[in-house]
């Protein structure tokens, strides 16, 4: 088991994904680039590379998703990673961890949400990736796969809800 490290910057990198991101057949590479003039950031586009199909086989062209680094966010958030995928990750410690969660915003801002029960671990070395899908509750786990976002400033614990 290995608990995750201290939230990252979102810079620029290829991805790999050891298998397909959940729901969508096909999508395994990807490039993560932050928004804004190329500046890293808390906030990034992660773009698909492959041709993508979604449900009955229909292809999607384009599949971008908006992710976060949690950490920045929610104060104490960890994730733990079984032995399995950190060797699928060819991670070698915490350190080599990152986290990135996907933000699904709405209009208004205030009713957007961020899957922080799932979210999506990246090899910072290597660019191997694949996303956490826990066995455990999301009570369990103490994150929602939709959490309010952003954060409610006031919220102590920034935590389950």
């Amino acid at each position: 088991m290995l608990t995750t490290a201290p939230p990252i910057t979102v810079t620029g990198m290829e991805l790999t994904f050891r298998r397909d991101l959940p729901g969508f057949k096909g999508a395994r590479n990807f490039v993560v680039a932050p928004l804004g003039d190329g500046v890293p950031g808390i906030f990034a586009h992660l773009r698909c590379t492959d041709t993508v199909y979604v449900q009955g086989g229909v292809p999607l062209a384009n599949l971008t998703l908006l992710v976060t680094s949690p950490g920045i966010l929610w104060n104490g958030y960890a994730v733990r990673i079984d032995n399995a995928m950190v060797d699928d990750l060819e991670l070698s410690g915490a350190d080599e961890a990152g986290l990135l969660a996907i933000v699904h915003p709405r209009k208004p801002l205030a009713k957007s949400t961020a899957n922080l029960y799932s979210p999506i671990i990246v090899n910072r070395r290597t660019g191997f990736a694949d996303q956490l899908v826990p066995a455990a509750t999301e009570q369990e786990v103490g994150w929602s796969v939709r959490t309010p976002f952003p954060p409610d400033k006031d919220d102590e614990t920034l935590g389950a809800r």
